[in-house]
């Protein structure tokens, strides 16, 4: 991601994610969390967000080496499950340069398959100068 060719506002095409069993419950053994409510509800934990809402993840895009993750927001609104498939839509909301330093803030949406909105994120980071 180039600052100077960074667009606001434009949205990226919508891209699919499908949360597998396979991959919440590596989460859940990497985070050593094993609450039964997630295996019984075949819940995802909120804080997988992390994975599905990736700026990469939806784009494709590669960060450049020195891109400082500098803060990050969820919103839920809704519960994901195992085997979803989750629609991904995203866009540039803000760029900004302040003391030298590069901002871009990113904004990514997370669809259920019924068509609601699941989850929100809201990604700033810092590209290198």
């Amino acid at each position: 991601m180039i600052f100077a060719e960074v667009q606001v506002g434009v949205p990226y095409p919508e891209k699919q994610f499908k949360v597998t069993e396979e991959a919440v419950k590596a989460y859940l053994a990497a985070v050593e969390d094993d609450a039964p409510l997630y295996a019984e509800e075949r819940l995802v934990p909120p804080a997988y967000a992390a994975v599905y809402t990736r700026w990469e993840a939806l784009t494709g895009e590669r960060l450049e080496d020195g891109t400082v993750h500098a803060k990050q927001g969820f919103r839920y609104l809704k519960p994901v499950h195992w085997g979803e498939t989750l629609t991904l839509c995203g866009q540039v909301k803000e760029k900004m340069e302040k003391r030298g330093l590069k901002f871009v803030v990113q904004k990514v949406e997370a669809f259920n398959e019924a068509g609601e909105l699941a989850v929100e994120s809201e990604i700033t980071i810092i590209l290198p100068v």
